[in-house]
């Protein structure tokens, strides 16, 4: 299920396929119509996949999105046992962020990140030596 919507965040339009947008979307709909008062519908895409992981598994596969994936593309880890992907503008603000196998900490900074949409030091980023410290760089601009 996919739909299109203006993202007051990104300033265009947008296509989510997530069931949780087609929930909120619509209840933002019915709200609106119920009340006759029109407020701006606030969505932060994300998509996520458990799919790797199971009982027993001595590696958690799982990752996480949040955000919106344009802009230059930075990667840090190499699967052992992470790995992150910063979507960042021209105007070096994160607009989306993507993490695989992170830990519950790490996965709850990845809404705030893409939320605010810090400007991010660039090159920090890039001569990041590990997951953890790409996240602790982005964690400091915001």
């Amino acid at each position: 299920m996919w739909q299109l919507f203006r993202s007051r965040m990104y300033d265009r339009i947008a296509r989510v396929e997530h069931v949780d947008h087609a929930r909120k979307s619509a209840q933002h709909c019915i709200e609106t119509l119920l009340t006759s008062q029109a407020k701006a519908y606030d969505y932060l895409p994300y998509f996520y996949s458990r799919v790797f992981e199971y009982e027993g598994s001595s590696r958690k596969i799982w990752w996480q999105f949040y955000g919106d994936n344009v802009g230059e593309t930075i990667e840090v880890g190499n699967f052992d046992p992470k790995i992150a992907t910063f979507w960042i503008d021209s105007d070096s603000r994160l607009k989306g962020v993507f993490l695989e196998s992170g830990t519950p900490e790490e996965f709850s900074l990845l809404p705030k990140l893409a939320r605010s949409q810090p400007i991010v030091d660039k090159a920090k980023l890039k001569s990041a030596t590990s997951v953890e410290d790409a996240l602790e760089i982005a964690r400091s601009s915001l």
